[in-house]
């Protein structure tokens, strides 16, 4: 599977198994492989397909 760890800039896990991503303006909704929703403010700064990372940096 393609499943996707999502980290904040800082490097704190966000949520691990993520398959799908929304985004809306400044909300992001992460749903992982369990059907486990998070949302969270802040912007998507880099995503690497290679190492399966995605990286948000969190509004405070």
């Amino acid at each position: 599977m393609c499943e996707s760890t999502a980290y904040s800039t800082d490097g704190s896990l966000i949520m691990e198994d993520v398959l799908l991503i929304k985004i809306d303006g400044n909300q992001i909704d992460l749903t992982d492989i369990l059907n486990q929703k998070k949302t969270i403010k802040g912007h998507i700064s880099e995503i690497d397909l290679d190492k399966h990372g995605i990286y948000i940096n969190l509004e405070k």
